[in-house]
């Protein structure tokens, strides 16, 4: 269960963020995550405790391992400042930014030849959706930004599925219906890149609430959730932890933990 802040929170707002959470109990079941800005993420690093179920990492970060690319951090640097893991191929940063598949894929293999988790996001557009082929293209991303991987390394990457049309402040939230069936090929593709072992987790985000949470989390595929601005607000962060560790304490095989 975590929330990217996005392009939010100054250092002093994150280390308030950070103190909270370091306070609270996670509830069993429950894996928390928290990605801050490249800017706070030492600084809530430092506000998190040694033991700290807390999992902190990078928005954003560079295959290459250093040199010349200005505006960019390094898989290395990211670890240095506290990261765990780190979110490739995010929809925003592929518009924006024009990352493609095969940046993502370098990402992945970057990221854990550094030792860090690859959080890799997918998601069709509402035009890919409206004719069809959401499985198939959310599939298709996964593939290739696994590509670089071993099947054996497969096995500890996070693959959240956020279906553009469901994301942002223009956003419509999406029913379990509705993402189901591309959660369940996303798990299909995962096992089978990964000979059978699947994914360390498969998160679904996109104008996630307090309110649908529960449903989506009742999906089958899915093993948590990857949340926006409705967790940029520290209480509602743990509003979510204690929803996910309730689901958790009632879900079939409710010993592993829930991303």
């Amino acid at each position: 269960m975590g929330t990217s802040w996005k392009m939010t929170k100054t250092i002093a707002e994150a280390r308030a963020f950070a103190g909270v959470l370091a306070a609270a109990a996670v509830p069993d079941g429950v894996q928390p995550f928290v990605l801050p800005a490249h800017t706070s993420l030492a600084a809530v690093r430092d506000c998190m405790p040694a033991a700290s179920r807390v999992l902190l990492g990078a928005q954003n970060a560079h295959w290459a391992p250093e040199g010349a690319g200005t505006g960019e951090v390094s898989m290395r640097m990211a670890a240095d400042a506290g990261a765990r893991l780190v979110e490739m191929g995010h929809s925003e940063r592929r518009e924006l930014f024009g990352e493609t598949d095969e940046s993502v894929s370098r990402k992945a293999r970057a990221a854990v030849d550094a030792g860090l988790i690859p959080l890799i996001c997918v998601g069709e557009p509402s035009t890919v959706r409206e004719c069809g082929g959401a499985e198939e293209f959310v599939t298709a991303q996964l593939t290739a930004a696994l590509s670089r991987l071993r099947a054996d390394e497969v096995a500890g990457a996070i693959v959240a599925y956020e279906p553009v049309w469901a994301i942002g402040e223009a956003g419509r939230a999406a029913t379990r219906d509705e993402v189901s069936p591309v959660l369940a090929a996303l798990c299909l593709e995962a096992a089978r890149v990964g000979s059978g072992q699947g994914c360390r987790a498969l998160l679904y985000g996109g104008s996630v609430t307090t309110a649908n949470a529960e449903d989506l989390l009742d999906d089958p595929h899915t093993d948590g959730l990857f949340i926006g601005r409705a967790a940029w607000d520290v209480q509602g962060f743990l509003t979510f932890l204690d929803i996910a560790g309730r689901h958790a304490a009632t879900a079939p095989g409710s010993s592993s933990a829930r991303a």
